[in-house]
């Protein structure tokens, strides 16, 4: 029997199966599951019926004939699908010249050698992972289809594939007066050193008020594993490659001071450095608990810039206090000042400059890396970082693990087998007789009535 004749006796009786369980007097509930079921079971057979026919076409295809040998036949494959566990059998080949073996049907629809779950299954399972711990995601996967026994390790494993697909670039870049890039860190835990850092950069075009408080054409970029240059180097070739650079007449990076944003100075040339206002509030915060006087005469000496009269406070401050741990916050908040100076004057001076970073490490990182007690390897920290920023993004994290997974040869159908289909169409969609199809065949049942009446009415 042809794949095209298989596969419509499948289906005819999968819809015989479904209606038997309506004529019962389910509920709907129930007859929703077992719907489920019957439409998994029917994906894994169809799925099944394709790849032994694509298995008979090689073997019998004059290229095969001419360069691969068959050195034997039936070797089983169990592989996880979304429709649940397939098992086919094919034939494994050496090739004439070369003496290499291989299942040639197994490299046309892309399963490697030790693969045993799909490619759309590992996609599925890397997004879900996105938003869920590994436990939640394997339980979300078995509760739709019980069939599908996953492992925690598997779910890593499939994050440890993910790869961030290239990005191709506008036809035409923008032109926009003003830029902002700002950068924050989370701190996350790995498995057999003291942790790392994952870094968060991301570049928008300034805020909108409307519908609500939201950034304009944000872009997340994140590492744990990438140097602060080659990291800074991925923002500017972005930039770059989606802005006509001499248009930008201001370009700010907003942060807390840190080395590997200050990086980003070196970079971007002309880019004007906006200290974290959150920060440098934690920083003189914790400085002034002892004196809290002090608190609002340092903020009026930074808004006058006047930096000699906000180190007076300060030193004021570390006269007053009393054991050595606040004497060095104070000492470290002094030193902080110092260092950023540039980025408070231009806190002052281009005051609709606002840093929300905090808030988006929170979002983008911290919510799946570290707010839970987790420990990480480095590769799956850096790669779920990425799926992260790829959500953050607006992207599906499916595709990018698609695109990953390179590009496989369409489907190849013989003439006949498409001649066949298009005759299977007009049975169930056009005007031909559905006396036609074999179930409408020989006496009256309620299958064959349910379905000639969704026929006649065009309801499928």
């Amino acid at each position: 029997m042809d794949i095209v004749r298989l596969v419509e006796k499948k289906i005819l009786l999968v819809a015989e199966k479904i209606i038997a369980v309506l004529g019962e007097g389910t509920s709907y509930t129930n007859f929703e599951m077992e719907l489920k079921k019957e439409l998994d079971g029917l994906g894994c057979e169809i799925l099944g019926t394709v790849l032994e026919a694509l298995e008979e076409k090689t073997f019998g295809s004059e290229d095969r004939k001419h360069d691969w040998t068959v050195v034997r036949k039936g070797d089983p494959k169990q592989i996880l699908t979304p429709f649940g566990p397939l098992l086919f059998k094919r034939r494994y080949y050496r090739n004439r010249l070369s003496g290499k073996h291989a299942y040639l049907v197994d490299q046309k629809v892309g399963i490697t050698p030790h693969m045993h779950v799909g490619v759309n299954l590992k996609a599925s399972l890397t997004e879900t992972s996105g938003e869920n711990s590994y436990e939640v995601t394997t339980q979300q996967i078995s509760r739709y289809n019980p069939e599908l026994k996953i492992s925690k390790q598997t779910v890593g494993n499939c994050v440890k594939e993910f790869r961030v697909r290239a990005d191709s670039g506008p036809k035409k870049k923008k032109s926009i007066g003003e830029l902002f890039i700002e950068a924050d860190e989370d701190h996350i835990k790995i498995r057999g050193r003291k942790g790392a850092q994952a870094r968060l950069i991301y570049v928008h075009e300034g805020v909108s008020m409307h519908p609500r408080r939201h950034l304009k054409n944000a872009r997340y970029f994140t590492t744990v594993k990438k140097t602060p240059e080659a990291f800074w180097l991925e923002v500017c070739d972005y930039i770059a490659t989606h802005y006509d650079l001499s248009s930008i007449g201001s370009i700010y990076l907003s942060g807390d001071g840190a080395k590997w944003i200050q990086v980003g100075r070196e970079y971007i040339p002309g880019a004007i450095f906006v200290l974290d206002k959150f920060h440098l509030s934690k920083y003189i915060l914790r400085a002034t608990a002892h004196a809290p006087a002090l608190k609002a005469s340092i903020y009026q000496a930074i808004y006058r810039l006047d930096k000699p009269a906000v180190l007076a406070r300060f030193n004021e401050a570390l006269a007053l206090a009393g054991n050595p741990a606040r004497k060095k916050r104070i000492q470290d908040t002094i030193r902080y000042i110092k260092n950023n100076w540039d980025g408070i004057e231009s806190q002052v001076k281009y005051p609709h400059v606002s840093c929300s970073a905090e808030g988006h490490v929170s979002h983008v990182l911290s919510a799946r890396l570290s707010s839970r007690p987790m420990a990480w390897s480095l590769k799956g920290a850096s790669n779920m970082a990425s799926i992260r920023a790829v959500k953050a993004n607006g992207e599906r994290v499916r595709e990018h693990y698609m695109a990953s997974s390179g590009a496989l040869p369409a489907l190849e159908l013989s003439q006949e087998v498409k001649r066949e289909l298009i005759k299977v169409k007009r049975k169930l969609l056009g005007k031909e007789n559905v006396n036609n199809i074999p179930l409408f065949n020989g006496g009256h049942n309620l299958t064959r009535n349910a379905l000639k009446g969704l026929m006649e009415q065009r309801v499928i």
